[in-house]
């Protein structure tokens, strides 16, 4: 199966066509701008090129890896090409792993894959959860990890602000078949609004 049709570059995230019909990401397609679904490695991806640009330490510290902001796929992975090419000769062990977080990412933003749920629970009415009666959401997964990882509220994951109860989500696509065992209680998933 090849990906690469789902990394062009778009003025607004990529919908495939198949789900165009789902209104989904209605912020980010009046708006522009992509969705990423990124592993935790991330992090420590992050924290080796920091310690390379700033060997001495820093008081302030931006990430420069998470793909938040991006205007689209290619707009991330040509950062990312960027980033790896400046240390390919220097630093081939950190070339290595953004090598190696470029293709971890481009595995897990198949949107083909991904479930497409609508939200079906109470209506939303604190500021800090943004779900919208009757409308649909992205639950990302992939086919090396089919397991629930979040809701995508347009912005960003909200996991952590959103119970997976099947109460609250109906169902539209599952190629994974991820949403239909988290909805089963089968996936670690939160059970409250907020976790502190």
């Amino acid at each position: 199966m090849t990906t690469a049709k789902t990394f062009r570059m778009t003025a607004g995230p990529y919908i495939p066509p198949e789900h165009e019909q789902y209104d989904l990401l209605p912020y980010r397609r009046a708006n522009g701008g992509e969705v990423f679904s990124y592993p935790a490695e991330l992090n420590a991806v992050e924290d080796m090129l920091f310690e390379r640009e700033f060997p001495n330490g820093s008081d302030s510290r931006t990430a420069q890896l998470i793909p938040y902001g991006m205007a689209s796929y290619a707009e991330y992975f040509d950062l990312l090409a960027s980033i790896k090419n400046k240390y390919r000769e220097t630093d081939p062990e950190l070339a290595d792993a953004l090598g190696w977080l470029a293709e971890a990412v481009k595995r897990m933003n198949v949107k083909e894959e991904w479930s497409v749920v609508r939200y079906v629970g109470d209506e939303c009415t604190d500021s800090m959860t943004t779900l919208t009666k009757g409308r649909c959401y992205y639950w990302p997964c992939s086919r090396e990890h089919p397991m629930y990882e979040g809701v995508i509220d347009d912005e960003e994951f909200t996991s952590y602000l959103y119970p997976c109860d099947p109460t609250s989500w109906e169902i539209v696509l599952d190629p994974m078949g991820m949403a239909a065992r988290a909805l089963s209680g089968e996936a670690e998933t939160v059970s409250s609004w907020y976790i502190f």
